[in-house]
């Protein structure tokens, strides 16, 4: 019954989320602004709050792998040879998948709460790491994963997902460019609901944003 109800709690998530984000859409190209809330941090001079909504991040980046081999070998000739050379195919493997492990990629950062203004994302980890939209490079939306990607000058680009990114990702285009989706992407289409709901789609801790006055 449990795991039915947080099901359904999902589900009802991402819809609101896809439908706040077709109307943000419509709002924006209508020449509308995403709606102001009352913010719940100190803000900046001429920052304003959108809403605030908790996200799966990843985080695009290498790490140190380290990886252990083992050359000990006893007998006769014939065996200490067969023996090492078994030892020295087991320790390149072994490297191969730890020089592999340790490449840049999307690496899981946690769920955390974020926040939402026109000039910043601000993401909870063991404080508020804040990303400046003045340093975004590039923004790639994925509405069908319900994540989008951010690339920032001087940080590592950060991922991040949930049921109300999609609405999220219409907000900082409409900070950023006064339109509903970034240059050389087009929206999603304008469906009754989402494309699909990911069964491992988190419910959003927060209290979900409020939509824009049409």
């Amino acid at each position: 019954m449990y795991n039915r109800q947080v099901e359904q709690n999902q589900e009802e998530q991402a819809t609101a989320g896809w439908q706040a984000m077709l109307h943000l859409i419509a709002h924006v190209r209508n020449g509308g602004s995403p709606a102001v809330v009352a913010p719940t941090i100190m803000c900046r001079r001429d920052e304003v709050q959108y809403g605030a909504l908790t996200v799966d991040a990843q985080i695009f980046c290498s790490a140190d792998v380290e990886y252990s081999s083992s050359m000990f070998a006893a007998g006769g000739l014939l065996f200490t040879a067969a023996t090492l050379a078994a030892s020295a195919a087991v320790n390149a493997n072994n490297r191969r998948k730890a020089e592999a492990a340790a490449r840049p990629q999307w690496r899981p950062w946690g769920r955390f709460p974020a926040i939402i203004t026109n000039q910043r994302l601000l993401v909870m980890t063991e404080q508020w790491s804040s990303y400046d939209y003045g340093a975004l490079l590039m923004i790639e939306p994925h509405p069908d994963n319900y994540s989008a990607a951010l690339h920032f000058e001087g940080a590592n680009p950060i991922m991040v997902r949930g049921p109300w990114v999609p609405w999220a990702t219409v907000v900082i285009c409409a900070a950023l460019f006064r339109q509903p989706w970034p240059p050389g992407y087009q929206p999603p289409p304008s469906v009754a609901g989402p494309v699909h709901t990911p069964s491992d789609l988190g419910r959003p801790e927060l209290p979900a944003p409020p939509r824009s006055a049409g």
